[in-house]
């Protein structure tokens, strides 16, 4: 088995994000081009070994080739947790500028009435933009998505559903039943990720001539797994039952991304769309089952972020370091990039190539990373990243240049790892290296007052 990770993914300098940008001044598209599509998928617990391109155990024929078509992100990072990847996605801001409602999976409303969004901001260039999948940012109809700039909504509004139940968790009959089309409760049958597959090809059929923003969040492949036997035949070389489950549910995954790809080749759109594809988090190593509507098995093993420390909910690499590309054909060479970029870069990026203007300052985390992925910024530069997951800070973590701070329990003192000799931190250097320590902890209590806990 082939498994990579930690160091560079090819032989190229270390490339460096752009200064933040404000969303007053972004670089238009040329008069003779068409705005772009944007279309972002989310893999739900997709581990750094859980794609082909670091493990070729895994079958993702798909996302490989996009990923070796595109450019490549070696070193990007999310959140540890779903709802917490989404805040900073969507508004480009760390969760913890929130409040700590925002820094772990909630059910509550997460984002102030009349937050700037993505799909907020896309409508002042005149895009349609629609949502299919998994919400998790306000788990009831009155805190849902088309609140929030979306002209379209379709999935669950809670977080993990039943694949083929299509219900959140019986115990929470407050946000069991969630899944709808813009906020009025529907029942489809089918498999949630064949269902999102199939809205997502609708939205792109229909588009016609407006630009369209089409976020897909999928619920694939957050527990329960509950797969075909097809795609299970796929995975037979797999030996554990319960990683075969997994890499099933990975491969339908993969296959559902295929057939929106295919639709933008049937509408000839996929030239002028650019695709994002990332995590929401690192895998998952563990799950007691019985928690969502059965099946709803126990496994063990299952999901793989090696050979990165951690897993799903931590702040080591594992929990937050993740598979992540963009396509966009004739606008992105094929390329590897190792600089240290955050889903908070996704806004000032997108907002960037699309001509959106706000008098509104946005008090973005995030970075225009264009510079990044064509190559054009090739100067080294330290760059600091911030993490905050829990109420009450129980797990925290910041990252500045090579050098990162860790303190994964709230009462542990932090650790200290410089990541370009050590990537699977494996080496505490607190001790060794008070300085560098001190650095880092200022930095991280600079960040601190920014937040809203």
């Amino acid at each position: 088995m082939r498994t990579r990770g930690g160091g560079p993914c090819s032989m190229i300098a270390l490339l460096l994000v752009a200064a933040p940008v404000s969303a007053d001044g972004p670089k238009v598209p040329t008069a003779n081009s068409r705005l772009p599509n944007i279309v972002i998928l989310v893999a739900d617990d997709l581990g750094w070994s859980d794609v082909g391109y670091h493990n070729s155990e895994m079958r993702t024929p798909t996302i490989d080739r996009l990923a070796a078509d595109g450019v490549e992100l070696d070193m990007h990072y999310v959140q540890p947790q779903c709802t917490p990847t989404r805040v900073a996605l969507l508004t480009g801001r760390y969760p913890s500028r929130f409040g700590r409602h925002c820094t772990q999976a909630s059910n509550e409303r997460a984002l102030p009435e009349g937050t700037p969004t993505i799909a907020s901001l896309l409508k002042h260039a005149g895009y349609r933009s629609a949502i299919v999948g998994k919400w998790h940012l306000g788990s009831l109809p009155e805190w849902g998505p088309n609140g929030y700039g979306f002209d379209f909504s379709y999935g669950s509004l809670a977080g993990a559903v039943g694949m083929y139940d299509h219900r959140y968790r019986l115990t929470r009959p407050r946000f069991t039943r969630t899944w709808h089309r813009n906020h009025e409760y529907v029942d489809d049958e089918g498999h949630a990720t064949d269902l999102v597959a199939r809205e997502a090809i609708r939205q792109i059929e229909n588009a016609g001539d407006t630009p369209l923003f089409l976020y897909v969040p999928f619920h694939a492949v957050h527990v329960p797994l509950v797969e075909p036997r097809p795609w299970i035949q796929r995975n037979e070389h797999i030996v554990s039952e319960d990683r075969r489950l997994f890499a099933a549910a990975v491969t339908h995954l993969d296959d559902a991304i295929g057939r929106i790809v295919d639709a933008l080749d049937r509408t000839e759109t996929r030239a002028s769309t650019l695709i994002i594809f990332t995590s929401d988090n690192g895998g998952l190593h563990h799950h007691r089952g019985n928690v969502y509507p059965p099946p709803d098995p126990a496994l063990s093993d299952f999901s793989s972020n090696a050979p990165l420390r951690g897993q799903k909910g931590r702040v080591y690499e594992g929990g937050m370091r993740v598979p992540a590309f963009a396509h966009w054909p004739g606008r992105l060479e094929p390329a590897c990039r190792t600089a240290p970029v955050h889903v908070v870069d996704w806004l000032p990026t997108i907002i960037g190539r699309t001509g959106v203007r706000t008098d509104r300052n946005l008090m973005l985390d995030g970075h225009d990373i264009w510079a990044v992925l064509t190559g054009e910024n090739a100067s080294p530069a330290p760059r600091t990243l911030y993490w905050v997951w829990g109420v009450n800070r129980q797990r925290v973590a910041l990252r500045h240049g090579d050098w990162k701070i860790v303190r994964d329990e709230k009462e542990e003192e932090f650790e200290l790892f410089r990541l370009d000799e050590d990537p699977y931190e494996t080496t505490d250097l607190a001790q060794s290296e008070p300085e560098k320590l001190a650095t880092l902890k200022h930095l991280f209590e600079q960040e601190m007052k920014r937040d809203a806990l």
